[in-house]
């Protein structure tokens, strides 16, 4: 064995072996990563009554799945339904588009037990992820049309925005 070197100019060389291998073991789903949109961005934003923002959604929809990337909501707005409103909306948005499934990572101290409450199975967790005592959390939920929040869930409205503006 020779040396072992940071050398990023032959990054793209590595990664062509990998690709190379995924074509071989699984050329329909790597072909499929090719066509134009098959990843769908979404970012919702929640409002109060004032039309001030009290939250937010950052993901994306490929294939079967929706990814949640982020979710917060204003400490204010909390414990009010703005978040429970947020990934019901997204959800009914990937079901629109043919997902079948949902997925998020959450860390133990976030809030595992939020996506519990909506459904979401741990499938996965990394103990002490953070080097600080903390795990991360992996959680999966197979998606089922549902209505989107009802009369007087909160006081909230929830906009789909563009994430590219």
């Amino acid at each position: 064995m020779g040396q072992i070197e940071i050398m990023e100019r032959d990054k793209e060389l590595v990664y062509s072996w990998l690709r190379a291998h995924n074509y071989e073991k699984n050329g329909a789903f790597m072909r499929s990563l090719e066509v134009e949109g098959v990843k769908t961005p979404i970012f919702l934003v929640a409002r109060d009554e004032h039309g001030e923002v009290c939250g937010g959604l950052e993901g994306s929809m490929s294939h079967s799945w929706l990814k949640i990337d982020i979710m917060a909501v204003e400490p204010s707005c909390r414990g009010q339904g703005v978040g429970t409103e947020l990934v019901v909306r997204a959800e009914a948005l990937a079901l629109d588009k043919g997902c079948k499934y949902a997925f998020v990572d959450t860390m133990s101290y976030q809030a595992p037990g939020f996506y519990e409450r909506l459904g979401y199975e741990v499938v996965g967790r990394i103990p002490d992820w953070d080097s600080h005592g903390h795990d991360k959390l992996y959680f999966t939920k197979t998606l089922a049309p549902t209505t989107i929040g009802s009369e007087g869930d909160s006081q909230s409205t929830v906009t789909p925005q563009d994430v590219d503006g």
